[in-house]
């Protein structure tokens, strides 16, 4: 059956809610998961339009529009060559989306609530041929009640139109000045995605079916935790015969608000009701907490709070400092022996708070930036996340790859950056299960909102709250990215963020933007051990990166290869369009003052004269892996002073060159694992004053030891060798160091060492080990500091040292690769073990071993044969003479059939192929 019957007006009531409805269990769930999709050139004014000449394709599951397209293969993939340039009309048209599904007889007598998760960007539902409403923005929304809408026992309708945020503006919407659209920057067209706008019903469709009398929004938050006791206290609505006025935020039709709701709109009822609460440890439903509300039902909506007390909790810790322990959290609503509604989620005890940083405040506006959990302060590892799919093609599988492998580098917070999405419930439970920190900026980004609707920005704001604000790894509210919120402009919407996420939350930390209150955005073109100097006083870094080009097999797949044939030798003109039209599309943010900043990096590796696409990608990744490494040791080195560092970014949207670290197919690039190696619990470092040297200088051998383990270590030994052009020992010197639980920074004087006159014009190599009283190995760093010609004239060297200054670009040399390649050795590796955990999935362990008489430099495991993604243990790294490893390999395959093979080599030693 199909209710589109009536003729309906084009506009309806506004939909717009901030009250977030709970998902429900079992049958009080109805997921709707099937839904087909069709367009018109111009919106309809009645759904009976949609039943003549109407081709529907199947929506396999949520994402944009372009996504469905692609999936219902009517047009090619979007990110591949020009591709993107098929898919322009898509935010011209007036999509529909239809579900046909047959509702329980069950569910009579129940209220049925029609709850839509996403929706980008203006909408309007219809049930069962009747206009419910209309909507407006992305972030969460509609939630309808629409009990008098549906027919139980009988197949029901529900169709959906949506139109993109620039509808009936395209040609005069700027993604930094929106107008009255509250939609993120980079969705919208905005810098690195240019060529997409996205729309669609990008999360899924749900009725959840409650009774008159339900349990709405619980908040469990934690008050204090410890080994020994853990207090809570929970927070929960009844809502008993709503009427419309119990769901308005606030009075906003009159001068004055009125204090109270009158008995009109909440009265006292009758009857009694209860909430019963239990609370295990997931998997342990043995080892409950129980306790109970008594409610006394009034109509209209009622909160009710109950303070509960856990001897010996699980807490729940941060990636690298414990488990990150969750329970799982029953609510019943009983009503004489009888349950009327069930909500479960999951909960973390934890104790999180900010205190003020060690350092000196600096400026009027100065936040609290220390970190403590559970008593406990850090300093704070982590990285920026854009969206995982700039189309939002956000798949279960997707976030569970990338969150692994961010777990896996010791990340501990990811900053969800503000020119992108309030991130779904799949990205927050497993943040919450891997022990990852969450940095929520809303989307006030790069811009000014002077004309932003209020009512859909607050409902969007507080619907977020409330579906957020139970997850333990949900550290920090922000208002967004790089926009001012003190301007004219931003005011009002910021004081909207600010007053409900401290009102509807009040237990994490509150940033108005970033940067602001100390936190630093800054991406400077210099030696990056200006960080230890430039930044000395800088709380929080919250972000800070270098360009680099992603692996050759992720561009090889997106461009013709056709534009590889020549070298790269022009990537510098500005009308690479003209020669190179689908690299120039795949290289987000190219400017000619970002160009040089990440060739100039490569041009120390390696020839960048004329490079082919596997040399510029290998030398501009160990360029920025390089600036990554040093740029995190040394504000590691800062703690307590410097308490947290977020580099941008982790993984790109789409595969394109820019900053990152992670590709747009899920591929780590090399600054992944050079940052991976300095987010280890305990991290030796060379504190080097600069990476530019001249034969005569003296070199200081200062040593960092950054610990962050839970655990002391006793005694420990610290190694630091000097190594020269063809690896030969220059020089040694070794120390005693011992480290204390907890967060610290010990710092080693090992002496000086003069640079020799025969390394004019070369690198030599320092390597900093740390060993346990045993010998075992628990952290090694290493470094090629070099000395260019253009080092020798003293007064240019000063001139150099004295402030910043833009990296030097070394056309002539030295180049590090060819260097090292001169000094060979060997290396042998085999497949110790393999295991095949999905058929999309592989899991294998390397053992590789050193057996000449040299380092092995640039150590790498690589696979080919078969299009894949790949994270392992460690790679691109330094093998002694003699040594071995064992590298653990995590491999998603990303096609069927067809051979692999396993390639380990390094730049100073043959290849081992293994199948």
């Amino acid at each position: 059956m199909v209710f589109c019957l009536a003729a309906q007006s084009p506009s309806g009531p506004s939909l717009a809610s901030p009250y977030y409805v709970f998902p429900r269990e079992s049958a009080q769930h109805i997921a709707l998961n099937s839904w087909e999709l069709t367009h018109r050139d111009a919106p309809v004014k009645s759904t009976l339009e949609l039943l003549n000449n109407s081709r529907w394709i199947r929506v396999i599951e949520p994402g944009s529009i372009h996504r469905s397209l692609f999936r219902a293969g009517e047009l090619p993939d979007p990110y591949v060559g020009l591709n993107s340039e098929k898919y322009r009309w898509v935010e011209e048209k007036a999509w529909y989306y239809r579900s046909l599904f047959t509702l329980p007889a069950s569910v009579s007598g129940n209220r049925l609530m029609l709850c839509f998760d996403g929706i980008d960007y203006f909408a309007k539902v219809w049930v069962n041929g009747k206009l419910a409403g209309e909507h407006e923005g992305m972030l969460g929304g509609p939630y309808i009640e629409a009990t008098s809408l549906f027919e139980a026992g009988r197949q029901n309708e529900v169709i959906v139109e949506v139109r993109a945020a620039n509808w009936g503006r395209r040609a005069t919407y700027e993604p930094r000045n929106p107008g009255s659209v509250v939609k993120p920057w980079v969705l919208g067209g905005g810098s690195g995605a240019e060529m997409f706008f996205t729309l669609g019903m990008w999360r899924g469709a749900r009725i959840e079916v409650v009774p008159s009398v339900h349990m709405e929004r619980p908040f469990l938050l934690t008050l204090t935790a410890s080994p020994a006791e853990a207090r809570m206290r929970l927070d929960v609505e009844i809502a008993a015969n709503p009427g419309k006025a119990a769901y308005k935020l606030y009075e906003s039709s009159s001068v004055r608000m009125r204090e109270f709701l009158d008995t009109a709109e909440t009265s006292k009822g009758e009857e009694q009701a209860e909430v019963r609460i239990k609370m295990y440890p997931e998997g342990r439903p043995s080892e409950v907490l129980v306790d109970s509300i008594p409610v006394e039902l009034w109509n209209g909506r009622t909160r009710v709070q109950r303070d509960l007390a856990l001897r010996r909790p699980r807490l729940w810790w941060p990636n690298g400092m414990g488990d990150a322990a969750l329970y799982t959290v029953e609510l019943e609503l009983m009503q004489g022996g009888k349950r009327l509604d069930l909500i479960q989620f999951t909960h973390g005890i934890r104790h999180l708070e900010t205190v003020p940083s060690a350092g000196p405040s600096t400026q009027d506006v100065w936040e609290n930036w220390q970190f403590r959990v559970n008593g406990a302060p850090f300093f704070v590892k982590g990285i920026n996340w854009m969206p995982a799919d700039l189309l939002l093609d956000l798949p279960a599988s997707r976030y569970e790859w990338l969150i692994e492998m961010a777990k896996a580098a010791g990340i501990q917070m990811f900053r969800v950056w503000g020119g992108g999405i309030v991130e779904t419930d799949t990205f927050y439970e497993l943040c919450d299960k891997h022990g990852i920190l969450v940095w929520q900026d809303f989307p006030l980004s790069n811009m000014q909102v002077p004309d932003w609707p209020h009512s859909v920005w607050e409902a969007q704001v507080a619907a977020s709250v409330y579906r957020l604000r139970n997850h333990p790894s949900l550290a920090v509210w922000c208002g967004g990215n790089e926009a001012n919120p003190y301007v004219e402009g931003n005011t009002a919407a910021i004081g909207i963020f600010e007053r409900w996420v401290r009102q509807l939350d009040g237990t994490r930390a509150v940033r108005r933007s970033s940067p602001d209150g100390g936190s630093v955005h800054e991406y400077p073109d210099m030696d990056p051990m200006w960080y230890g100097k430039r930044y000395q006083l800088a709380p929080f870094m919250t972000e800070t990166g270098m360009h680099n080009v992603p692996n050759a097999t992720t561009l090889r797949e997106v461009v013709n290869e056709a534009e590889f044939v020549q070298p790269l030798r022009d990537l510098y003109n500005p009308d690479l369009g003209k020669q190179r039209p689908e690299l120039r599309h795949h290289f987000v943010e190219f400017a000619p003052a970002r160009v040089p900043r990440m060739l100039s990096r490569a041009s120390h590796i390696d020839d960048m004269r004329a490079p082919s696409l596997e040399s510029l990608a290998e030398a501009s990744q160990v360029g920025a892996g390089e600036f990554y490494q040093v740029l995190s040791e040394r504000m590691q080195a800062q703690y307590p002073i410097t308490t947290g560092l977020l580099p941008w970014v982790y993984k790109r949207p789409w595969p394109v060159v820019a900053i990152q670290t992670v590709d747009g197919l899920g591929h780590p690039t090399e600054p992944y694992y050079f940052l991976k190696r300095t987010y280890e619990r305990t991290h030796v470092a060379m504190q080097l004053p600069w990476l530019l040297w001249a034969p005569g200088e003296t070199l200081p051998l200062d040593i960092d030891v950054m610990h962050a383990g839970d655990a002391a270590l006793p005694q420990g030994v610290i190694h630091a060798r000097v190594l020269g052009a063809a690896f030969e020992v220059l020089h040694e010197a070794k120390g005693s160091v011992s480290l204390p639980a907890g967060a610290s920074v010990q710092r080693f004087a090992l002496g000086n060492w003069t640079i020799p006159e025969g390394l004019a014009g070369k690198y030599f190599f320092l390597v900093a080990e740390l060993r346990d009283a045993a010998g075992k190995l628990i952290s090694r760093s290493t470094y090629w500091p070099r000395c260019p010609q253009a080092m020798a004239d003293q007064k240019a060297r000063e001139e150099w040292r004295n402030q910043p200054s833009p990296w030097p670009t070394l056309e002539a040399g030295p180049w590090l690769k060819p260097q090292t390649a001169q000094a060979r050795t060997k290396l042998s590796a085999s497949i110790v073990r393999r295991a095949n955990p999905a058929k999309d999935r592989g899991v294998y362990v390397v053992k590789v071993q050193n057996t000449g008489t040299l380092p092995a430099f640039h150590t790498s495991l690589e696979i080919a044969g078969r299009k894949h993604s790949f994270y392992a243990t460690d790679n691109f790294f330094w093998l002694a003479p003699g040594e071995s490893r064992e590298i653990e390999l995590q491999v998603l395959w990303r096609e069927t059939g067809g051979q692999a093979t396993l390639r380990v080599q390094a730049w100073n030693a043959e290849a081992a192929t293994l199948r």
